[in-house]
């Protein structure tokens, strides 16, 4: 037999019921389907036969299969004792990691961080994953990678799809990705208006920009004989403004740059950053950061 169990705290004299693909759970009629027991703090239990089900909980009377509320988002599925909650579904991440690069993820649920903290992913056989209980109420499931060497690398930020069909693995909905392999084509977000990596070299690298709507790229450079501004298009409709910090003077150097990329903004909205040593771009984006956060409040 395998247990099923869900927390739920039913209105009086309503009742938690199971229906899914199965002749034990009554082919998906909701007439036929089972009606769980409550039990102390709210969890609802029922037993069936062992195999793999397939199957949804849904809320009615509890006298009478009438006025059926079904829980949100996709099938369950599984094939051994399982404690569900409502209107959540386990989620595996994975994504291609042939060098076993340490990689964290975040996202916008509660369970993900909220962007505001990393999670570390477990490596396997060239594989990051990691799971997480997702409530899939929320429409828009955000999450996005960063992978750890010398340098700080992240993914653009992904948006989960729920009402696409997903693979099951491990009794856990499987969202999975490929693409971080080139550490040369991460993009990192700093805030709604500023994404930032390293410069683009190609077309491809141009193309996989405007896919990510990053259609004006400010590159930051330090040559003498350079003017400061010098725009040049490589890319259909993309803009390529090359910003020479040579003449920028250093004792207000975080303010002109400041003053500069909020020009930027108002003119381009979105704009991806880029200089070929992150380390040093990083530099400029923290000086940018520490007065610009007073300036949005």
């Amino acid at each position: 037999m395998i247990l099923l169990q869900i927390h739920y705290k039913a209105q009086f004299g309503q009742a938690l019921y199971i229906s899914g693909k199965s002749k034990y759970l009554g082919q998906w009629n909701p007439e036929q389907a089972i009606r769980m027991t409550w039990t102390q703090d709210d969890i609802w239990v029922t037993e069936v036969a062992y195999h793999e089900l397939e199957y949804k909980y849904f809320i009615s009377n509890y006298d009478k299969v009438q006025k059926i509320f079904w829980e949100s988002g996709p099938n369950r599925i599984t094939n051994k004792h399982s404690l569900d909650v409502w209107n959540h579904r386990k989620i595996y991440f994975q994504c291609v990691n042939p060098q076993n690069f340490q990689i964290y993820i975040s996202g916008s649920q509660f369970s993900m961080g909220q962007f505001q903290r990393r999670i570390r992913m477990k490596n396997k056989d060239g594989i990051s994953q990691q799971k997480f209980l997702i409530n899939i109420e929320d429409p828009q499931i955000q999450y996005q990678y960063h992978i750890l060497t010398k340098n700080e690398f992240s993914s653009p930020v992904y948006q989960v799809n729920l009402n696409q069909q997903q693979q099951y693995y491990k009794d856990a909905l499987l969202i999975f990705s490929d693409g971080l392999t080139n550490l040369k084509h991460m993009i990192f977000q700093l805030n709604k208006n500023i994404c930032y990596g390293y410069v683009p070299n190609n077309q491809q690298d141009y193309q996989a920009l405007k896919k990510a709507n990053l259609k004006t790229i400010i590159e930051f450079c330090n040559i003498k004989e350079q003017n400061l501004l010098e725009q040049q298009t490589n890319y259909e409709d993309l803009v390529h403004l090359i910003v020479n910090l040579y003449h920028f003077k250093q004792e207000n150097f975080a303010q002109r740059l400041l003053q500069l990329l909020q020009v930027l903004i108002k003119k381009y909205q979105l704009l991806f950053i880029c200089n070929n040593s992150l380390t040093h771009l990083r530099k400029y984006l923290q000086a940018y950061e520490k007065l610009s956060i007073p300036s949005e409040r």
